[in-house]
């Protein structure tokens, strides 16, 4: 590194971040300069150009074997986050307020489903031609879902699948609009402060409208679940007296995570069964209540079993990832609190606090000056004192527990914000040396990137028989994405521009420049339109060939689209 910088600079007369100017120069110290001097404002947190020209000399093939390497850190980092810590959170909110299936799935879920696909573009709308990432990437999303979404989900599914035609006009009904509006925005040519809001509004609507529609089953959804917690509340009461006439009760040892050596003496609350009764009288219910808790017991060691063997079922891959991404799961342990509260830890919880805070400051403020460091470092060790002060027990959770998940909400959110930058930076620094449309890589890269995750839980529901409620999620989350995603992205750069940002998608003069955000919002447009039209006069069942004619569709533009976005980069003078 010192030996570059010690060469004598390059510095034609015309320098910029493009892979021109790095061609052009002879010498590694001089693209080194150039990495160093030219590029710092190209990039919001990484400098890959920094790695390629000055501490790995240039080397394309070693730059993407590291390079990709981190992107593959960055790409599981974020799925990571999302299915350990954000989406437990949020299911503990649901709980918490007491929130319906039905809600969850259009507001919550949709929100855990989508928050990286959101946050993502928020942080590319900071970039130099930030649009194009995100309508590659949204879009490109929304089509991945709609077509090999729900190919696999139809293949996977092992009864036929008929949706309720109002909820597929709703849920079909409402992407379709979403996308129709931001063509109208293309053809006014601009999106202002009102256009950006306009797309929360519509987002609200729908939320407004599967309420109105489904508050009847909302409303008994919430008195027989109070039913049913009354009704547990009695038969424990009941379950208890019966349950103490016995001495010879005794407690459960139950599997310490901690360690798979031993089994660590750890009491039982009477709210879970398992209790072995050695002693039954005549009475049923005691026989019954008998049963009941024997058969918990075997599950109970059924499942220490399970946790001895976990590892051992892992698939070679699976076993290759782990190792991989360990180093990365211990970081989100110690800068986020465990949001499960069976798995809650008296010591991770008072260490969260100090290297959690200095972080989120560091991403929130963007590097701010140190004394701001010195507040974060302060209120981290507070709110680390007073952890350990009312904290009870090891295991046991605080009363407080929920502030802690909703803290874990929070940090989620900023840990997905760091890592989407992460993640654009990586794709910045191909998009100049591979000089491919940026909209194309939001397309490929984000895109898939973001729902390959997604695919898999789909699949997982689509498996154990709810492939509606997968495909009622593909529809809920892309539909969040595409307005909320949009909003805040589009509202940021109204602000950065203080004004309306150009937006000419059908410009004559711009149409290479817009081509290929037209060709994937076209697209994805058409598909919508054509799975509307073919589910309709199937009578409203998805098919596993209308599934395959939605997968051909992208597979078709997927390979030309790629085909015109590398013959352009590669003609390009």
């Amino acid at each position: 590194m010192l030996e570059h910088l010690s060469a004598a600079p390059y510095e034609p007369k015309v320098l910029s971040c493009q892979k021109a100017d790095f061609l052009s120069a002879t010498e590694h110290s001089q693209q080194c300069y150039i990495a160093e001097q030219y590029c710092q404002h190209d990039f919001l947190y990484f400098n890959y150009s920094i790695l390629s020209y000055c501490w790995l000399n240039g080397s394309i093939m070693t730059t993407l074997m590291v390079s990709g390497f981190v992107g593959y850190l960055v790409y599981n980092g974020i799925s990571e986050i999302i299915k350990e810590f954000l989406i437990p959170s949020l299911e503990a909110v649901k709980v918490k307020f007491d929130v319906s299936e039905i809600m969850a799935g259009v507001t919550l879920l949709a929100f855990g489903n989508g928050a990286g696909d959101v946050l993502t573009a928020l942080v590319a709308s900071s970039y130099p031609g930030g649009i194009d990432y995100n309508i590659g990437a949204t879009m490109g999303a929304g089509f991945f879902l709609c077509s090999i979404g729900v190919y696999l989900i139809t293949k996977t599914s092992k009864s036929q699948i008929k949706m309720d035609p109002v909820h597929f006009w709703r849920n079909v009904g409402f992407q379709i609009i979403s996308i129709f509006v931001i063509m109208v925005f293309g053809v006014i040519g601009q999106i202002s402060y009102f256009s950006s809001i306009s797309l929360t509004v519509l987002y609200l609507l729908l939320v407004s409208l599967v309420y109105y529609q489904e508050r009847d089953k909302i409303l008994k959804s919430r008195k027989d679940s109070l039913g049913e917690r009354m009704q547990t509340v009695h038969e424990a009461k009941y379950d208890l007296e019966i349950a103490q006439k016995f001495d010879d009760m005794k407690l459960l040892y139950l599997w310490d995570k901690k360690s798979e050596q031993e089994l660590a003496a750890k009491p039982v609350k009477w709210a879970t069964p398992l209790i072995r009764l050695n002693y039954v009288t005549g009475d049923a219910r005691v026989k019954m209540l008998a049963k009941k808790f024997r058969f918990a017991v075997q599950l109970t060691m059924a499942n220490i079993e399970t946790q001895k063997q976990k590892w051992e079922r892992l698939s070679l891959y699976e076993k290759i990832r782990a190792i991989i991404i360990y180093p990365l799961m211990q970081i989100f342990k110690y800068t986020l609190p465990g949001p499960k509260e069976d798995q809650f830890d008296k010591n991770q919880a008072i260490i969260f606090p100090i290297p959690g805070s200095i972080f989120f400051v560091s991403v929130v403020f963007s590097f701010p000056h140190w004394w701001v460091y010195f507040l974060a470092l302060l209120f981290g060790f507070g709110i680390s004192i007073f952890l350990n002060t009312t904290i009870p027990s090891q295991k046991t959770p605080p009363k407080y527990f929920f502030y802690l998940q909703l803290y874990c909400i929070l940090g989620s959110l900023v840990w997905i914000f760091f890592l989407s930058g992460l993640l654009i930076d990586f794709l910045q620094f191909w998009g100049i040396i591979t000089e491919l449309n940026k909209t194309y890589l939001g397309f490929s890269l984000i895109a898939m990137g973001n729902v390959l995750p997604d695919c898999i839980t789909l699949v997982s529901l689509a498996e154990e028989g709810y492939a509606i409620m997968a495909l009622n999620g593909i529809y809920f989350g892309q539909m969040f994405t595409n307005l909320i995603g949009f909003s805040v992205a589009f509202l940021k750069q109204n602000f950065v521009n203080q004004g309306p940002i150009k937006f000419n998608l059908f410009s004559i003069i711009d149409i290479e420049q817009n081509a290929f955000k037209l060709m994937v919002i076209l697209a994805a447009f058409l598909n919508l339109l054509f799975t509307l039209i073919m589910a309709v006069r199937n009578h409203y069942v998805i098919s596993k060939s209308i599934a395959k004619l939605l997968t051909i569709f992208y597979c078709v533009f997927f390979t030309l689209s790629s085909s015109s976005a590398f013959y352009h980069a590669w003609t390009k003078k």
